[in-house]
């Protein structure tokens, strides 16, 4: 018969020893519980990351590689996404050009080749209005003025080939057109090269604008490309974020609007003094975009090129056309939504502009061309919101400044 062995202290204390080591079951609960949380967080993550992509493909046409059309540039801010294309008809070439081919940079003999430069106008943006963006929200290669720009010229100048190629840039001032030109245009020996801007930065009222220094979207890349801070990481983090997440793609893209109408309901109406805003102009103009005027007109004549200044529409300028209801709502939000006199100062400001790119222009060999009064006898909708344009109003600016080039095109070829 075995007998009981009283427990030694030593033994009490191996058993206490051993029992400390094994975790608690309330501890491994918790363990079990957080671990079921973070599986259940990762396996929503993964559920709306699916959603999202299935949604940014069947609604904005996301073809899969690339959500964003542009990304950063050292030089110039924003630089197309090369071979960025959805499936809604934009397409970027290798090149980043806005053509669905790429450009050979061996000009082909004989052909005659323009590049079109500006912002987002230039680029063929759809509609940002507030209104009713999905009206006009996407405009395909083929609604844009590249297109029956080359369509037109086309038919006038057979049997010569022509070539437009959309070098726009959405966003891009007319320092920033000096920048491209010498580091990519020129290397494909274009012919003439036209300028389209006006929105962007031909209007400066403010006193002592800079437009290197007052680049309204300067800050977004200064906070990569300064000295690393913590506002410059989350924005990092968040910009990663927005390129390769489709989640955090859709919920930004969502949120956003309501984010600008809640900024811009705390900020108020900004009030412009019209005749202090006219006195600033006259000063800025001189200070700004007329001096990169006569620059990039310079850097064109010196290698033998073409350069054509070209004034945009907008749709707050008086003019011979008469707007749809669509237009004349969009007119409402711009003077009812945007800083009080906006309309005026535009229209007053407007003569002053035209006469200095005018000046500026061909007293340094550039061909001016003011597209602010085109649409005479369009019924339908020519502007999409503020600036940017339908394919109507794409088509019919195309065919008025391609008729004004002919005779110079005309001689440029007689004489090339």
């Amino acid at each position: 018969m075995a007998q009981l062995v009283p427990s030694t202290q030593a033994d009490r204390s191996a058993d206490s020893s051993s029992s400390a080591e094994r975790p608690p079951w309330n501890r491994r609960r918790r363990i079990v519980a957080w671990m079921s949380v973070a599986v259940s967080f990762f396996a929503c993550l993964i559920l709306l990351e699916i959603a999202s992509y299935a949604y940014l493909r069947v609604v904005e046409g996301y073809d899969g590689h690339n959500l964003l059309p542009n990304q950063f540039d050292d030089y110039k801010h924003l630089q197309p996404t090369p071979n960025y294309r959805n499936t809604k008809g934009v397409v970027h070439n290798a090149q980043g050009f806005r053509r669905n081919s790429d450009v050979a940079m061996q000009k082909p003999l004989g052909t005659y080749r323009i590049f079109l430069m500006g912002g987002s106008t230039a680029y063929g943006l759809g509609s940002l209005s507030r209104l009713d963006r999905n009206k006009y929200e996407v405009l395909p290669n083929d609604g844009t003025i590249d297109h029956y720009l080359e369509r037109f010229l086309a038919a006038k100048l057979a049997p010569m080939p022509v070539e437009v190629i959309n070098a726009a840039i959405m966003s891009h001032y007319s320092h920033h057109h000096l920048i491209y030109l010498n580091q990519t245009i020129l290397k494909y020996q274009p012919d003439m090269v036209i300028f389209l801007d006006g929105y962007n930065d031909y209007f400066p009222y403010k006193e002592g604008f800079d437009q290197f220094r007052d680049y309204p979207y300067r800050s977004w890349s200064h906070l990569f490309l300064d000295a690393p801070t913590w506002k410059g990481l989350a924005a990092y983090m968040g910009w990663w974020l927005y390129m390769k997440s489709h989640f955090v793609h859709v919920v930004v893209k969502q949120v956003r609007p309501y984010w600008q109408n809640w900024t811009d309901s705390a900020q108020g109406r900004e009030h412009i003094d019209v005749a202090e805003a006219l006195r600033n102009l006259d000063v800025n103009a001189d200070r700004n975009f007329v001096k990169m005027v006569e620059r990039n007109s310079l850097v064109l004549r010196h290698e033998g090129i073409v350069p054509v200044v070209a004034l945009q529409p907008e749709i707050v300028y008086q003019q011979r056309k008469q707007l749809t209801p669509f237009e004349q709502t969009i007119l409402n939000e711009v003077a009812t939504s945007w800083p009080v006199n906006f309309v005026e100062f535009k229209n007053q400001a407007r003569s002053l502009v035209t006469s200095k790119l005018q000046q500026a222009s061909e007293g340094n060999g550039a061909y001016f061309a003011d597209l602010t009064d085109i649409f005479l006898g369009v019924t339908d909708d020519a502007y999409s919101d503020h600036c940017h344009l339908t394919t109507s109003g794409n088509r019919t600016l195309a065919e008025d400044l391609g008729q004004r080039l002919l005779p110079v095109i005309r001689s440029a070829a007689a004489h090339g």
